[in-house]
C-alpha cells in the first residue's frame, strides 16, 4: 500500500532469496499447459482484508469494471501538528488484471498488490514503486475475503460537510469498524449498521449517518445527516447534505 511504509523483515527476505524457485512459482505468472485455461481472475472480485508489515489493516475492493480501490487510514495516532489526513492517506486507486493464478493490482502511485491462491489459502504480495516485480516483494501477508451484509459498506465515501465554506471530505470505513476522515484533526471514529441507515460516531463529537438501508454502489449519491457535538441524537439533525461513494 502506497503511503504506508512496508519493509520486508530481513529473515523473511533471506528465506525468499534462498528459495528462489519456490518464490518464482508464486510471484510470476505460471506457464499454462496447452489446452488448459488460465484461472478466471473474476473469481477473486469482492472486498478483501489485508495487512501491511506493521500488522495494520487496509481493505482492498476489486470491482467488475477492472477498477480497484484501497481503503486505508490505520496508521495509528498522529500528532495534532500533522493536520488533517490527506486523500492519499485514506485511499488508493488502481486497476486489476489476472496474474498467474491470482490477480495483480497496480495503483496510480506506483505500488502493486497481488492476491495469489496458495495451497494454504489466498496470500498478499506487495511491491513498492520502482521495485522489480520479478524480485522478492516488499511485503507479504494473508489475504481474507470479506462476506456478510456489513462488508458491503467497507470503502471510501465523499461527504459534503455542515460548514458551507468547507470543501467535501473523505470518510474511509474499514472492516474493523473504524472510520477515518479528512476533515477533523482528530480523524478517527467508529461505524455500525442500524435499521435503515449507517451510523458513524466521530471522536470529534460529530455524528454522521448515511440514510439508506443498503450500501450504495460506486458513484451513487445519497443523503448524509450530521449532528454537531452535544446535539440531541434523537432530535433533528444539525444539517442534511449529499454524499457519494467512490
Amino acid at each position: 500500500m502506497g503511503p504506508v511504509l512496508r519493509l520486508l523483515p530481513l529473515g523473511l527476505l533471506a528465506l525468499l532469496t534462498a528459495c528462489g524457485p519456490v518464490y518464482q512459482a508464486w510471484a510470476a505468472p505460471r506457464p499454462v499447459p496447452i489446452g488448459s485455461a488460465e484461472p478466471d481472475p473474476r473469481r477473486l472480485l469482492g472486498t478483501w482484508a489485508l495487512t501491511d508489515n506493521d500488522n495494520l489493516l487496509f481493505n482492498l475492493l476489486l470491482r467488475p469494471d477492472g477498477s480497484a480501490l484501497s481503503a486505508t487510514g490505520s496508521q495509528g495516532p498522529r500528532p495534532l501538528a500533522a493536520g488533517t489526513m490527506t486523500a492519499g492517506e485514506l485511499m488508493e486507486l488502481g486497476h486489476w488484471k489476472g496474474w498467474g493464478n491470482g490477480v495483480r493490482i497496480d495503483y496510480d502511485d506506483g505500488w502493486t498488490d497481488t492476491i495469489l491462491v496458495a495451497p494454504g489459502g489466498p496470500i498478499q504480495w506487495s511491491w513498492a514503486p520502482g521495485r522489480n516485480r520479478d524480485e522478492p516483494p516488499t511485503n507479504t501477508g494473508k489475504a481474507v475475503r470479506l462476506s456478510g451484509v456489513e462488508a458491503g459498506w467497507v470503502g471510501v465515501y465523499r461527504f459534503a460537510p455542515t460548514q458551507a465554506d468547507q470543501p467535501p471530505y473523505l470518510a474511509s470505513l474499514l472492516s474493523s469498524g473504524r472510520a477515518i476522515n479528512s476533515i477533523d484533526t482528530i480523524a478517527a471514529g467508529s461505524w455500525r449498521q442500524e435499521a435503515g441507515h449507517l451510523v458513524i460516531d466521530w471522536a470529534s463529537g460529530w455524528r454522521s449517518t448515511i440514510e439508506q438501508p443498503t450500501p450504495p454502489a460506486p458513484g451513487q449519491s445519497f443523503v448524509v445527516r450530521h449532528w454537531a457535538p452535544g446535539a440531541d441524537r434523537q432530535g433533528p439533525a444539525s444539517s442534511q447534505r449529499q454524499g457519494e461513494r467512490l
